[in-house]
């Protein structure tokens, strides 16, 4: 740990543009700086007409409207849909603050999920939109953000020949990662082997559902990997020790890139140098180890790497607080039946 510094992180997920609820959230629990793990809501007013039609249609039944309006809407056309969906359905808060109507309280470090105006990430990816106190993680930048570095990779992760695209891939209200983002991902915290303090991995996929994820915090030395997507009903926190034996958690992680590397080469025989160097970096796990008594060494990450998948921000949230003592973190389920961020019940 870095001396002399403590800092209190908001951990949230899924907020889906629905964004007044970060700076409520970071108030409440008084944070210095938020983790954002994805489904973000980057849409911007011209998002309805690049959205699919299926995608157009889920943001109407996971909206606020009354049944009556969503039934009218669902009703229409494709091209009716959208004018009608201009009219009564905001796909997000983001719009006021691209215009600075609206701004963070706090720093906000964000990946962008799996549905995102892809146009919208294109854009903030290059800095062509730049909005007060937002940091977008991906594969060409790391944060030092007091006694932590944080980086990540949002997107949905689909192995097979849409990992092997160039970023930033996707369209019409999807994104997917890729073979090339991790990485570079990868190799951008290779610069950064000297760093002391601790290290958060933000993905949108999570570990659990995907060895792949668990493989990427590994291979970077993560304390923690924090993440979304799942829709769980409240906050999931584990370690690979917790959970498997050692024999199972190495099975997983090499089985986890075998799989992934086994649907990426029947797909890349024009580009099977590039595609084998990519795992070749990714798959050099670390080898340090630490004695966890009796003289019984393990590997680093099995004992220390832990996982937090969050749920939709909605329904819960954590509190991270990092300071020369060390970690400690803490689960909320949010109470939906009081105003503003709700009551809050610790698990």
């Amino acid at each position: 740990m870095i001396d002399g510094y403590s800092i209190r992180l908001l951990l949230i997920s899924d907020t889906h543009g629905r964004l007044r609820i970060i700076n409520e959230l970071a108030s409440h629990v008084q944070a210095d700086a938020v983790i954002h793990a994805g489904d973000f809501g980057f849409y911007d007013d011209g998002s309805y007409g690049r959205l699919s039609a299926r995608e157009l249609r889920l943001q109407v039944v996971h909206s606020d409207l009354s049944r009556s309006d969503k039934e009218r809407i669902l009703d229409l056309s494709p091209d009716e849909r959208i004018v009608a969906a201009r009219e009564i359905l905001p796909l997000s808060e983001f719009p006021a603050y691209i215009e600075g109507r609206r701004n963070f309280s706090v720093p906000v470090y964000a990946v962008w999920g799996n549905h995102e105006d892809k146009d919208v990430v294109e854009r903030l990816f290059r800095g062509d939109i730049q909005v007060k106190n937002l940091h977008i993680l991906h594969h060409r930048r790391t944060y030092k953000v007091g006694p932590v570095l944080i980086y990540g990779l949002g997107g949905n992760f689909l192995a097979g020949s849409k990992l092997l695209q160039r970023p930033i891939a996707g369209g019409a209200g999807k994104i997917w990662s890729t073979l090339v983002q991790y990485r570079d991902l990868v190799e951008a915290i290779d610069k950064e082997a000297d760093w002391p303090g601790l290290r958060i991995f933000v993905s949108h996929v999570s570990p659990g559902k995907e060895p792949f994820m668990e493989l990427v915090g590994v291979r970077t030395r993560a304390g923690f990997t924090i993440s979304g997507h799942m829709g769980v009903p409240t906050c999931m926190v584990w370690n690979p020790f917790a959970v498997s034996s050692l024999e199972e958690a190495e099975k997983r992680l090499r089985n986890g890139l075998d799989d992934v590397r086994n649907a990426c080469t029947g797909n890349a025989r024009p580009e099977a140098e590039w595609v084998e160097q990519a795992f070749s970096v990714l798959g050099r796990i670390p080898e340090d180890t630490i004695d966890i008594g009796r003289g019984i060494k393990v590997p680093r990450w099995y004992r220390r790497m832990t996982h937090v998948n969050l749920p939709d921000v909605h329904v819960g949230y954590a509190v991270m607080d990092i300071d020369e003592e060390g970690t400690k973190l803490q689960t909320f389920i949010t109470n939906p039946r009081v105003s503003g961020v709700g009551r809050t019940q610790r698990r």
